[in-house]
């Protein structure tokens, strides 16, 4: 995770939004925590995994800014400016139930923003689409990382724990997403970045 760099995180600060308090759900190493922490006045960046939040605390340290590791569900604090949530919502177990949780925990005027992959062809991508990615992706990252870097992180797509972890993934297509959405975002705004979705909604009380 040190060597990727954020998805999507110029989307969510292009909307240009401004505030005193912001939560990322599922931050991972903090990629869009740190950067937001330059519009927010706090930032609470959540992930289930403690080997992410310890790397969000090791290398994306703002003073303010907290890291910290627990379920979405176990969020009971309100009033954020804005709730951001990037590729997290296909792993919870109840979608709907993830979805309208966050929603509960923006303020009025506040925004909920989330990012989630989608799949019109088929809830689970097969693994010969990323095998592909990852081999034609390759030298490109090269470029980007250096060659001992881009093999390492190559191997790492190509390994069996890392494609057992995306056969177990389940997305909606772009019609699913949208009804979903709206029934708990009615008015919701969206934006199509390609493998994923983007919504965007304003809390109005």
């Amino acid at each position: 995770m040190s060597l990727q760099p954020g998805q999507h995180v110029e989307w969510v600060l292009g909307l240009g939004l401004r505030g005193e308090r912001a939560l990322e759900v599922g931050c991972g190493s903090g990629h869009a925590a740190e950067r937001l922490a330059e519009q927010y006045e706090q930032v609470l960046g959540v992930d289930l995994s403690e080997p992410m939040i310890s790397l969000a605390r090791q290398k994306r340290v703002r003073p303010n800014v907290e890291y910290r590791a627990a379920d979405v569900f176990a969020i009971d604090e309100d009033g954020f400016d804005l709730v951001y949530s990037h590729t997290m919502m296909h792993h919870l177990p109840d979608y709907r139930a993830g979805l309208e949780h966050l929603r509960s925990l923006a303020r009025p005027g506040g925004t909920v923003a989330i990012v989630d992959n989608v799949c019109d062809l088929y809830p689970t991508p097969p693994r010969a689409l990323y095998v592909v990615g990852a081999c034609r992706g390759f030298p490109r990252q090269i470029s980007r990382l250096g060659w001992r870097d881009a093999w390492f992180e190559f191997r790492f797509w190509l390994s069996k724990p890392w494609l057992d972890h995306l056969a177990s993934d389940r997305y909606l297509s772009r019609a699913q997403f949208r009804k979903l959405y709206d029934d708990v975002f009615p008015g919701a705004q969206y934006t199509d970045l390609g493998f994923a979705l983007a919504m965007r909604w304003t809390c109005d009380g």
